[in-house]
């Protein structure tokens, strides 16, 4: 039974991003997936578009998480609650990790995804600062574009070739350092308490073992 292309395309970066390829040879990456060629050629016909192509999926996953309109009945933090969650669960998918291997194979197209996925994770930012603030879950005296700046920042800092590569890459890692700083910094007291209400829940079910 042939592989449909979302299997294909999750099979080639696995491989990829574990044999660290510095080029793509298609033959042999077909050899290690198990595939025809022609299961890959007639949807990625040279290695720059299979390359797009990953970037793509991984592009479309994280605009379905950031989907604005999926939280318009939920409060600013919940919000970040259940976005991080889906997150949690599509981390594999997700991770930069996992896709820092690109940036050796052809950076150009690498720093274009970057720059695409953090201006989504700006705008998640920044819509969700907005709603807070209406909501009052928020303060109102903060400064949203410095708020965002800092911590669209803080995200950039942690995808660095060097520190993807490490074990201290971790869903954990990125939850607490900056997503908990954020809510900590821009709710109200009662607000972050609430957060920190919710936090347990979702510890009790592993959110953030990971």
């Amino acid at each position: 039974m042939k592989k449909d292309k979302r299997e294909l395309l999750i099979e080639i970066r696995n491989y990829l991003h574990k044999a660290q390829a510095k080029k793509i040879n298609m033959l042999d990456v077909c050899r290690h997936i198990n595939c025809e060629l022609n299961e890959i050629t007639h949807w990625a016909p040279t290695p720059e578009v299979l390359i797009e192509q990953i970037l793509d999926l991984k592009s479309q996953e994280l605009i379905d998480v950031l989907n604005f309109d999926k939280y318009k009945s939920e409060n600013a933090i919940d919000s970040m609650v259940i976005s991080g969650q889906e997150i949690y669960e599509r981390f594999e998918q997700l991770s930069p990790a996992n896709y820092v291997f690109i940036s050796d194979i052809n950076p150009e197209l690498y720093h274009k995804c970057q720059a695409k996925k953090f201006d989504l994770i700006r705008n998640h930012l920044s819509n969700n600062l907005d709603k807070g603030r209406e909501t009052g879950e928020y303060k109102q005296n903060i400064d949203k574009e410095s708020i965002l700046d800092k911590y669209i920042q803080r995200i950039k800092d942690l995808h660095t070739p060097e520190f993807l590569k490490s074990e201290h890459f971790t869903f954990s890692n990125v939850f607490s350092n900056i997503f908990e700083d954020y809510l900590e910094e821009v709710a109200t007291e009662e607000n972050w308490n609430y957060f920190r209400k919710r936090k347990q829940f979702y510890e009790a079910i592993s959110f953030i073992n990971r």
